[in-house]
């Protein structure tokens, strides 16, 4: 048996490294699993993949910004499984390196509208569905920057931030309804994102290495195996917790 059996899961940014690598685990532990990307080219390789593999997906094109298309995905998830048992937050916008003087506010608006508005639609319509499954568990992707700022990253910090806080007001709000809410706060995890300031994953480690413990790297599945946790029932009274998994960056 896996550790999710039964339970429904609904996946954004399952296009790319760690919610595809999430996703894939969700359905490898049992889960049914709606992958939900804005890039239609990747969110069918996440669902075909998981389906090669034995599982049960469908896909969705999405963009989490729309109040209804996202209404519309949560729905033809309930109609293709039946319920809604948890949801994976994890859009972002891919934010330039820009201190405040020199960021556009049309740059600042979409990255919070991505990474938060859209975060907040999903839980608005995915709740009702909870609620009348007996409960569920969001999984909100922060970062270890919404808890320490990163330099030339005054949107994306900002907007880490406030996901902590909202996973935080969603836990207290519901926590009568059997929902749960818990962000986490990723280290540097090897995906093509940590290249945006760096030529090679070598660069990203020396740049990063002053707060590397382990000298490496996280990886997408070390992401996947805590939201798996989170999801599941053995986290029946957790909530309302930032879980760091960053190999103990924010502690130095």
């Amino acid at each position: 048996m896996g550790r999710l059996d039964g339970k429904i899961a609904f996946v954004t940014a399952a296009g790319g490294a760690i919610a595809g690598e999430t996703a894939r685990r969700f359905a490898a532990e049992g889960a049914a699993v709606a992958c939900v990307d804005i890039v239609e080219d990747n969110v069918h390789k996440t669902a075909a993949d998981i389906e090669a593999a034995g599982g049960r997906a469908i896909a969705l094109v999405c963009d989490v910004t729309n109040e209804d298309a996202v209404k519309a995905a949560i729905n033809s998830t309930v109609e293709a499984f039946g319920r809604l048992n948890v949801v994976f937050n994890a859009a972002a916008y891919p934010d330039p390196l820009l201190p405040v003087e020199e960021l556009d506010v049309a740059i600042w608006r979409k990255t919070l509208d991505v990474d938060v508005t859209g975060m907040f639609i999903v839980a608005k319509y995915a709740i009702p569905h909870m609620r009348a499954a007996g409960g569920g568990s969001f999984i909100n992707i922060s970062s270890i920057y919404g808890a320490r700022v990163a330099k030339r990253r005054p949107a994306y910090s900002a907007a880490k931030a406030a996901v902590r806080l909202l996973s935080q007001s969603i836990a207290i709000d519901y926590a009568a309804d059997n929902i749960r809410a818990n962000s986490i706060l990723p280290g540097p995890i090897e995906t093509p994102r940590l290249l945006i300031a760096s030529p090679n994953m070598d660069a990203v480690i020396d740049r990063h290495r002053p707060h590397l413990p382990a000298a490496r790297l996280g990886q997408p599945a070390e992401i996947a195996a805590t939201a798996v946790f989170l999801a599941s029932d053995e986290a029946s009274y957790t909530s309302g917790a930032d879980h760091y998994v960053d190999g103990g960056y924010a502690a130095i």
